[in-house]
């Protein structure tokens, strides 16, 4: 009995029986006109951008760029070797040196329309790595510390556990 307006109410309802009601129909044909129109402004945008990416970066000349590159790679070997061999590890003294060659490297493939970094750029660098860090140690020379100060920092916390545990036991009988 108490189910029946609300019956009533659900087969009077047109959107029951026809889907949507008629502004629910209009709603979704003009989101989907939207849709579709931001679907074209988009291909339309991507193929603009392909068509300028491809041109810009399309004809990169490599046998250039690598002609170019030994030519940075020399004045790169150049300023090392005035640093001197036992200066090769110092980056304080390295690292202008090895910011100039980074910007010559980019300012050739920028001017021979290729990307930055690049198969040709990266294969240098490896070169320029082997040649003049690959003896250089990753590690800083740290000694190890002293026995005493290893053996306090471990047992510290190890024996004071036990009486931080007898503490809260202690408190906590007290307001019992």
């Amino acid at each position: 009995m108490f189910y029946l307006p609300g019956l009533l109410l659900l087969l009077l309802d047109p959107s029951v029986f026809g889907g949507q009601t008629r502004q629910d129909n209009i709603t979704a044909i003009e989101d989907e006109s939207i849709r579709v129109k931001n679907e074209s402004v988009q291909q339309e945008l991507n193929k603009s951008l392909n068509a300028d990416f491809q041109t810009r970066y399309h004809h990169c000349h490599e046998d250039v760029l690598k002609v170019l590159g030994e030519y940075c790679r020399q004045i790169f070997s150049s300023n090392m070797s005035e640093l001197g061999e036992e200066n090769w590890c110092n980056m304080e003294m390295v690292i202008r040196h090895y910011n100039k060659l980074d910007q010559c490297m980019d300012f050739v493939s920028t001017e021979l329309d290729c990307f930055y970094p690049n198969r040709v750029t990266e294969q240098l660098f490896v070169r320029i790595h082997q040649q003049y860090f690959s003896h250089c140690s990753n590690e800083e020379d740290l000694s190890d510390a002293p026995a005493g100060v290893v053996l306090v920092s471990t047992l510290l916390p190890i024996l004071l556990l036990p009486f931080i545990v007898y503490i809260v036991v202690w408190k906590s009988s007290l307001r019992d």
